[in-house]
Protein backbone atom coordinates (compact mmCIF):
# COMPACT_ATOMS: atom_id res chain seq x y z
CA UNK A 1 0.00 0.00 0.00
CA UNK A 2 2.74 2.64 1.16
CA UNK A 3 4.49 1.64 -2.21
CA UNK A 4 1.16 2.49 -4.55
CA UNK A 5 0.73 5.52 -2.94
CA UNK A 6 4.87 6.59 -2.85
CA UNK A 7 4.36 5.84 -6.88
CA UNK A 8 1.33 8.60 -7.23
CA UNK A 9 2.78 10.92 -5.21
CA UNK A 10 6.02 10.34 -7.70
CA UNK A 11 4.19 10.65 -10.66
CA UNK A 12 1.89 13.28 -9.83
CA UNK A 13 4.66 15.51 -8.87
CA UNK A 14 6.59 14.79 -12.07
CA UNK A 15 3.40 15.72 -14.00
CA UNK A 16 3.30 18.34 -11.79
CA UNK A 17 6.63 19.61 -12.77
CA UNK A 18 6.39 18.75 -16.62
CA UNK A 19 2.96 21.14 -16.58
CA UNK A 20 4.20 24.11 -14.45
CA UNK A 21 7.10 24.24 -17.51
CA UNK A 22 4.66 24.97 -20.23
CA UNK A 23 3.68 27.90 -20.90
CA UNK A 24 1.44 29.32 -23.40
CA UNK A 25 2.89 31.98 -25.93
CA UNK A 26 -0.04 34.74 -25.21
CA UNK A 27 -2.98 34.27 -23.13
CA UNK A 28 -5.73 33.07 -25.39
CA UNK A 29 -8.95 34.71 -24.98
CA UNK A 30 -12.55 32.72 -24.22
CA UNK A 31 -15.96 34.54 -23.96
CA UNK A 32 -18.70 33.23 -21.56
CA UNK A 33 -19.27 29.75 -23.75
CA UNK A 34 -15.83 28.57 -24.06
CA UNK A 35 -14.96 30.18 -27.56
CA UNK A 36 -11.52 32.21 -28.86
CA UNK A 37 -11.55 34.78 -30.71
CA UNK A 38 -15.20 35.75 -29.73
CA UNK A 39 -14.97 39.64 -29.39
CA UNK A 40 -14.83 41.93 -32.65
CA UNK A 41 -14.54 38.86 -35.26
CA UNK A 42 -17.31 36.83 -33.37
CA UNK A 43 -19.92 39.22 -31.94
CA UNK A 44 -23.09 37.33 -30.64
CA UNK A 45 -26.16 37.15 -32.24
CA UNK A 46 -29.47 38.37 -30.50
CA UNK A 47 -32.89 39.06 -31.84
CA UNK A 48 -36.67 37.21 -32.21
CA UNK A 49 -36.60 33.24 -33.10
CA UNK A 50 -39.31 32.37 -35.54
CA UNK A 51 -40.52 29.04 -36.03
CA UNK A 52 -43.16 26.61 -37.78
CA UNK A 53 -43.94 23.03 -36.07
CA UNK A 54 -45.60 20.14 -37.34
CA UNK A 55 -46.53 16.88 -37.40
CA UNK A 56 -50.37 16.07 -36.87
CA UNK A 57 -50.77 19.59 -35.51
CA UNK A 58 -49.23 22.86 -36.75
CA UNK A 59 -48.06 25.61 -34.33
CA UNK A 60 -45.81 28.57 -34.67
CA UNK A 61 -42.92 29.86 -32.12
CA UNK A 62 -41.85 33.53 -31.44
CA UNK A 63 -39.47 34.34 -28.91
CA UNK A 64 -36.00 35.66 -27.60
CA UNK A 65 -33.26 33.99 -28.71
CA UNK A 66 -28.89 34.22 -28.16
CA UNK A 67 -26.17 32.74 -30.00
CA UNK A 68 -22.58 33.12 -29.74
CA UNK A 69 -20.68 31.78 -33.06
CA UNK A 70 -16.64 31.42 -33.49
CA UNK A 71 -14.71 29.49 -35.31
CA UNK A 72 -12.70 25.75 -33.84
CA UNK A 73 -10.01 26.16 -36.56
CA UNK A 74 -12.12 23.49 -38.61
CA UNK A 75 -15.59 25.21 -39.53
CA UNK A 76 -18.15 27.46 -37.72
CA UNK A 77 -19.28 26.09 -34.63
CA UNK A 78 -22.09 27.82 -32.27
CA UNK A 79 -24.08 27.87 -28.68
CA UNK A 80 -27.27 29.31 -27.99
CA UNK A 81 -30.70 29.14 -26.23
CA UNK A 82 -34.06 30.60 -26.87
CA UNK A 83 -36.40 31.59 -24.19
CA UNK A 84 -40.12 31.14 -26.28
CA UNK A 85 -43.61 30.52 -26.61
CA UNK A 86 -45.27 28.19 -28.80
CA UNK A 87 -48.33 28.50 -30.23
CA UNK A 88 -51.41 25.99 -31.55
CA UNK A 89 -53.58 27.14 -34.67
CA UNK A 90 -55.62 23.67 -34.62
CA UNK A 91 -58.77 22.99 -33.07
CA UNK A 92 -58.31 23.85 -29.77
CA UNK A 93 -56.01 26.59 -28.78
CA UNK A 94 -52.64 25.31 -27.40
CA UNK A 95 -49.82 27.75 -25.50
CA UNK A 96 -46.44 26.06 -24.73
CA UNK A 97 -43.73 28.31 -22.90
CA UNK A 98 -40.86 26.62 -23.85
CA UNK A 99 -36.86 27.21 -23.05
CA UNK A 100 -34.41 25.73 -25.60
CA UNK A 101 -30.41 25.24 -25.73
CA UNK A 102 -28.73 24.03 -29.10
CA UNK A 103 -25.20 23.78 -30.67
CA UNK A 104 -24.20 23.60 -34.09
CA UNK A 105 -21.03 22.00 -35.31
CA UNK A 106 -20.23 21.92 -39.25
CA UNK A 107 -24.03 22.82 -39.90
CA UNK A 108 -25.05 19.51 -37.72
CA UNK A 109 -27.51 21.17 -34.95
CA UNK A 110 -28.15 19.50 -31.49
CA UNK A 111 -30.62 20.36 -28.79
CA UNK A 112 -32.84 19.90 -26.31
CA UNK A 113 -36.09 22.25 -25.15
CA UNK A 114 -38.56 21.94 -22.48
CA UNK A 115 -42.06 22.81 -23.20
CA UNK A 116 -44.78 22.97 -20.82
CA UNK A 117 -48.14 22.88 -22.47
CA UNK A 118 -51.77 24.45 -21.70
CA UNK A 119 -54.62 24.24 -23.35
CA UNK A 120 -58.38 25.86 -22.53
CA UNK A 121 -59.92 22.74 -21.17
CA UNK A 122 -57.03 23.17 -18.10
CA UNK A 123 -54.86 20.77 -19.51
CA UNK A 124 -51.05 20.48 -19.06
CA UNK A 125 -48.45 18.70 -19.99
CA UNK A 126 -44.70 19.10 -18.83
CA UNK A 127 -42.10 17.86 -22.12
CA UNK A 128 -38.35 17.58 -22.46
CA UNK A 129 -37.71 17.75 -26.58
CA UNK A 130 -34.39 16.67 -27.72
CA UNK A 131 -33.82 17.43 -31.47
CA UNK A 132 -31.25 16.89 -34.42
CA UNK A 133 -30.69 18.53 -37.90
CA UNK A 134 -28.95 21.20 -39.58
CA UNK A 135 -28.26 24.33 -38.49
CA UNK A 136 -26.33 27.56 -38.97
CA UNK A 137 -26.35 31.33 -37.70
CA UNK A 138 -29.26 32.33 -39.14
CA UNK A 139 -31.77 28.89 -39.42
CA UNK A 140 -32.35 25.76 -37.92
CA UNK A 141 -34.19 22.34 -39.49
CA UNK A 142 -34.89 19.80 -36.81
CA UNK A 143 -36.40 16.32 -36.05
CA UNK A 144 -37.77 16.36 -32.37
CA UNK A 145 -39.55 13.82 -30.17
CA UNK A 146 -41.54 15.22 -27.59
CA UNK A 147 -41.07 12.98 -24.52
CA UNK A 148 -43.74 13.34 -21.79
CA UNK A 149 -42.96 14.08 -18.13
CA UNK A 150 -46.26 14.35 -17.07
CA UNK A 151 -49.81 13.80 -18.34
CA UNK A 152 -48.80 11.80 -21.81
CA UNK A 153 -52.44 11.29 -23.13
CA UNK A 154 -52.47 15.12 -23.26
CA UNK A 155 -55.05 15.66 -26.42
CA UNK A 156 -53.25 17.67 -30.37
CA UNK A 157 -49.56 17.71 -28.58
CA UNK A 158 -47.25 15.55 -31.36
CA UNK A 159 -44.16 13.09 -29.71
CA UNK A 160 -42.64 13.30 -33.28
CA UNK A 161 -41.97 16.98 -34.96
CA UNK A 162 -40.50 18.23 -37.88
CA UNK A 163 -39.31 22.34 -37.23
CA UNK A 164 -37.95 25.10 -39.25
CA UNK A 165 -36.80 28.28 -37.51
CA UNK A 166 -35.56 31.57 -38.68
CA UNK A 167 -33.42 33.68 -36.43
CA UNK A 168 -33.78 37.32 -37.07
CA UNK A 169 -30.94 38.56 -35.39
CA UNK A 170 -30.84 42.55 -34.20
CA UNK A 171 -27.16 43.00 -33.08
CA UNK A 172 -25.88 45.40 -35.88
CA UNK A 173 -22.01 44.05 -35.30
CA UNK A 174 -22.89 40.47 -36.00
CA UNK A 175 -24.09 41.39 -39.45
CA UNK A 176 -21.43 43.10 -40.43
CA UNK A 177 -19.61 40.08 -40.07
CA UNK A 178 -18.09 37.24 -42.00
Amino acid sequence: MKKRVLCSMIVLFLYHIGIAQMAPEEPIKKNKLGFENESEEYPPLDGIVLGVHGARETMFEIGYFHYQWGSAGYGDVGKGYAISTEHYINDKYIIAPKIAGFSNLWGINLGAGAVWYFDMENNNSFRVRPEIGYGDRKIKLTYAFNMAITNKDMPNVSKHMLSAVYFLNFNKKSRKSK
